[in-house]
């Protein structure tokens, strides 16, 4: 059995039209009761979530929970899966439950934001959910054996530092973990053990789910590392895999069980800061804007160079504009189009990449992939989720 705590909250993503409830300590649970574990679940919520974790009682034989009281069942809603949520109440709305204390043999434990816990066990797993102010591990818990999972910022958060070395110390010396994995995004992960490094690899995926790919990367590594009893560096791959197949299919995959080998191609990870993404699309209205500001920050968060005509040269109608516009195509590595609307700028700048033989990473909702058959000679690859379309992109630098 595998005690999880974590939050149970509702999640909408626009891009995607899902209204799902999960969180990450249910979406943990849910791929542990799809690969036969019995799973200790605590989480708070209001009586919704109370009747959903009963209705799904029902249908895995396996699930507890232990339920702690709150007001309300948290949303996060997303306009696309890589944009900051909006959450709802706000965080200085969201009132503290009474403590969750739990003593068990393995526990998987991901941050909340209405509770708090306190953990006494033998192996933990911990995902902190957070990088503002994360809570450290051996504030609240201890473990005869410890992993932390969790990305750069959260990572340097926690150890007050941007130096990887340093980062890695302050984890082994100050919170005393077993291991720590820093998880890459589209270039996967890095396991440190305390003996050596080691670099997990991920996957190119033709579908990118992105939201809860990073619950189900923990998932499966505890499950690996707790149940089947694989070294820690094994259970990471075995993890990355799994996630890659969550990702494509949204399947809760053991992939050691199945012998599976991946179908995918592994990433190759490479230095983004000198790379340059243009990023081709209408600003005309305020919609427009508020999407290519999105967009733009999404590729910026990736450390990608991202060439936007509205940011760096601005509106006008004088030539020198355009020429400023074709100066940054020439630069460019990659051209990201929006396509929605057939904006004429954004034709023209897609067709100057065609002639130049530039890769084209287009994405639309509103258009037939006939109206742009002109394009189709080039290396034009198509989406109609924009998550997946900017993760493509990344991939193709």
């Amino acid at each position: 059995m595998i005690t999880v705590v974590g939050g149970t909250y509702r999640e909408i993503n626009d891009d995607s039209l899902t209204h799902e409830i999960f969180g990450s300590g249910f979406r943990c649970c849910k791929y542990l009761l799809e690969n036969n574990c019995s799973v200790k679940f605590h989480t708070s919520g209001n009586s919704e979530v109370e009747k959903y974790l009963n209705e799904n009682v029902n249908a895995y034989n396996a699930l507890s929970f232990e339920l702690t009281p709150s007001s309300e069942l948290i949303a996060f809603k997303y306009s696309f899966a890589l944009d900051n949520p909006s959450i709802f109440p706000g965080l200085s709305n969201i009132k503290k439950t009474s403590g969750i204390n739990i003593e068990a043999d393995d526990v998987v434990a991901y941050g909340l934001l209405e509770s708090d816990c306190r953990i006494n066990s033998k192996r933990a797993v911990y995902d902190p959910q957070t990088a503002i102010t994360p809570r450290k591990f051996s504030e609240f818990g201890t473990a005869e054996e410890l992993v932390y999972i969790v990305n750069m910022s959260e990572a340097s958060s926690i150890a007050e530092s941007d130096d990887i070395d340093k980062i890695v110390e302050y984890f082994f010396k100050k919170e005393e973990v077993t291991a720590v994995i820093i998880k890459n995004g589209p270039y996967g992960a890095t396991l440190y053990d305390g003996k050596k490094r080691h670099v997990i690899p991920s996957y190119i995926t033709p579908q990118v789910h992105k939201i809860g790919s990073g619950d189900i990367f923990t998932a499966s590594f505890a499950y690996y590392w707790m149940v089947k009893g694989l070294p820690i560096d094994v259970s990471a791959s075995n993890a990355s895999l799994s996630t890659a197949y969550f990702c494509d299919l949204q399947a809760y995959v053991d992939v050691h069980s199945l012998g599976l080998t991946s179908p995918y191609k592994e990433t190759i990870p490479g230095d983004l800061s000198l790379k340059k993404i243009y990023l081709a699309a209408p600003f005309f209205t305020l919609a427009d804007l508020i999407l290519v500001e999105k967009i733009r920050n999404a590729f910026l968060a990736f450390g990608v160079n991202i060439f936007s005509p509205f940011h760096e040269v601005g509106l006008g109608i004088d030539k020198s504009v355009a020429l400023k516009d074709l100066k940054g195509l020439d630069d460019a590595d990659l051209v990201f189009c929006m396509f929605d609307h057939l904006d004429s700028g954004t034709l023209i700048e897609s067709g100057y990449a065609l002639a130049t033989n530039k890769t084209i990473i287009g994405y639309h909702r509103t258009c037939n992939d006939d109206k742009l058959l002109m394009l189709s000679p080039g290396k034009l690859t198509l989406f109609d989720n924009l998550t997946t379309a900017i993760y493509h992109a990344i991939w193709n630098l």
